[in-house]
């Protein structure tokens, strides 16, 4: 029973932990641990740490087989930590404190960002198979996809984006992963544009001159 427009159950737990919990444990030599609430959310911190290994190491697989690459798995994942600061910033800039459905929403938003990432690497692909140099290719990519992936961002945000406004008791749990998913959606799809290409064409270039570099030899 925590007043949260003045602190949140964690920010007390933090302090009696730091505070009369930590002078009582020197003093008189006992130990102490939180259990409840405070357990459950740790062991689901900690499902979640694992959970996010194991994905992020699912996904880089898949993309391998896929783009039987081992450098553009990394450049589509490469854009998944600027999803996620979008996602931070949309709480800093509500105010809201990060919750275990907040998480839930940034491992959705993982998803949807690679997703966007998929879509203009595999563009690429194509228009150089079919002959085309190294930065036209990222620039018609670009210019191509970016309708598509414009239209996929508006269309998700424009139907989260009355959850955020919700006063429901129920929609309370919800709001954090709603925002999660619309600041960092927002703000990933603006670098995907911009971080994908130069990443591809930094990787392309080094490419290009191993290439050089071993027909010389």
């Amino acid at each position: 029973e925590v007043d949260r427009d003045v602190t949140n159950a964690n920010r007390v737990l933090a302090g009696l932990r730091e505070g009369a919990l930590s002078r009582i444990a020197q003093e008189y030599g006992i130990g102490f641990e939180y259990v409840g609430r405070a357990e459950d959310q740790a062991e689901t911190l900690a499902d979640m740490r694992r959970g996010l290994v194991v994905a992020a190491v699912l996904i880089y697989l898949v993309l391998a087989a896929v783009f039987s690459s081992y450098a553009w798995p990394l450049i589509v994942m490469g854009a998944i930590p600027f999803g996620l600061v979008g996602g931070l910033l949309g709480h800093w800039l509500l105010g809201m404190e990060l919750t275990v459905l907040s998480l839930f929403g940034l491992f959705g938003l993982s998803g949807i960002v690679v997703n966007n990432s998929i879509i203009l690497l595999s563009f690429y692909r194509d228009l150089r198979e079919a002959g085309m140099a190294v930065r036209p290719a990222l620039v018609e990519a670009s210019c191509r996809r970016f309708r598509p992936m414009l239209l996929t961002t508006l269309t998700t945000i424009a139907g989260l984006t009355p959850l955020l406004f919700e006063d429901s008791l129920q929609a309370q749990f919800l709001i954090p992963m709603a925002v999660a998913i619309v600041f960092g959606l927002a703000f990933a799809t603006v670098l995907v544009l911009v971080l994908v290409p130069a990443l591809l064409a930094l990787q392309q270039g080094r490419a290009d001159d191993s290439d050089r570099e071993a027909g010389l030899a």
